[in-house]
């Protein structure tokens, strides 16, 4: 068996990395944030209607995970347009104020520094977009109650269907958690998503001077039209067992460490309806590439035009993590030479993303502090 699937991976590896690191795979939108190591997906339109405001993002108790993404939506089948410039500042119930500031490497991203969400406060952002148009979300008040995951991983043969339409059998990393749901006076309402971020070191090509190519550091959604989602109202548990988060195709991006972190965010009940309506929308349609049938309501507005329609949603989520990472020598096949050196390859034979790893999406050359 392990044989047949590697040579069934020696074929297409190539055409599998491009689908790993896509540079045009999501058409407009089911997340935003996707992009650039994101956090917090947004809803899908039901048609392409050019210029409308998309906001989404959060705060929480972890600051790597307090990101807001301001952009416009585009009149054709592609992710929405960032917007730079934004001032977006975050207020609590105590009077408090904090800047989201912009992502030098990544346009339309506001990051959140040095500040960190308390759960029972209350929270609402406002963002000023060049032109002076003035957005606000909602009030949220951050939930007290977070359960406890347990997360394991297999990686194991699956059927996957590549962009041809062929069938084959080919290795997945599947996600799973066995939860313990947190006691509470109040109903508790969560969400899951999983990271992954992994190197890619470029084509070492030989030179008199003897340069090594830096290494880029890749960070996206694993499996992002999968919303895993819990109701306390509706399931009366103590204890999930063995819920699948997220399911991920093995390739070239586990020839080097490849970190997995999954992220346990409890929702406000309107974060969590939110959520669900995504959910249902997204799984209306055929694929992710075709138009959903309806629109979901965030909860951001225009201050001077209320009847202006604004995608997107800020949430105040507690939020825990899990985070592992993957080596080379833990999958179950041999993994096949892709970006590496060799004299009998000419130049244009390697990959894009071998020449300049920068020309990935969501790549840069910031290595994460605990990668």
């Amino acid at each position: 068996m392990k044989e047949l699937i590697n040579q069934r991976s020696t074929r297409k590896e190539k055409r599998i990395f491009k689908r790993i690191i896509p540079s045009r795979i999501i058409l407009q939108v089911i997340m935003i944030m996707i992009l650039a190591g994101c956090l917090t997906p947004v809803d899908r339109f039901s048609d392409y209607i050019g210029g409308q405001v998309v906001i989404s993002g959060q705060i929480s108790p972890l600051e790597e995970t307090n990101v807001i993404r301001v952009g416009r939506t585009s009149n054709k089948e592609r992710l929405p347009e960032p917007v730079s410039g934004a001032m977006v500042t975050l207020f609590d119930d105590l009077g408090n104020e904090a800047l989201y500031l912009e992502d030098q490497e990544f346009a339309g991203k506001y990051i959140l520094q040095t500040f960190e969400g308390v759960p029972g406060r209350t929270y609402y952002i406002r963002i000023v977009i060049p032109g002076g148009e003035i957005y606000e979300s909602l009030p949220e008040r951050m939930p007290l109650a977070i359960g406890n995951d347990q997360i394991h991983h297999t990686i194991v043969p699956d059927q996957y269907t590549d962009q041809d339409g062929v069938v084959d059998e080919r290795y997945f990393v599947k996600l799973y958690t066995s939860h313990t749901v947190a006691p509470s006076l109040d109903p508790v309402f969560i969400k899951w998503h999983v990271d992954e971020v992994f190197s890619l070191t470029p084509t070492d090509f030989p030179d008199p001077f003897g340069s090594v190519p830096p290494p880029c550091y890749i960070s996206q959604q694993v499996d992002p039209q999968k919303i895993v989602l819990f109701n306390g109202d509706e399931i009366h548990a103590t204890y999930i067992p063995d819920l699948l988060l997220a399911s991920r195709l093995t390739g070239p991006s586990f020839k080097e460490r490849h970190y997995f972190t999954t992220y346990q965010s409890s929702l406000t009940r309107e974060a969590y309806e939110y959520w669900r309506e995504v959910n249902i929308v997204a799984n209306q349609v055929g694929s992710i590439f075709d138009p959903p049938p309806g629109r979901v309501k965030g909860n951001i507005f225009n201050v001077n035009d209320p009847s202006e329609e604004v995608h997107g949603y800020f949430q105040a989520v507690n939020q825990t993590f899990h985070r592992f990472y993957l080596l080379p020598k833990d999958m179950p096949f041999k993994m096949t030479v892709y970006c590496e050196y060799g004299s009998d390859r000419a130049y244009y034979d390697y990959p894009s993303e071998c020449l300049n790893c920068l020309s990935a999406t969501n790549s840069s050359y910031n290595r994460p502090p605990w990668f």
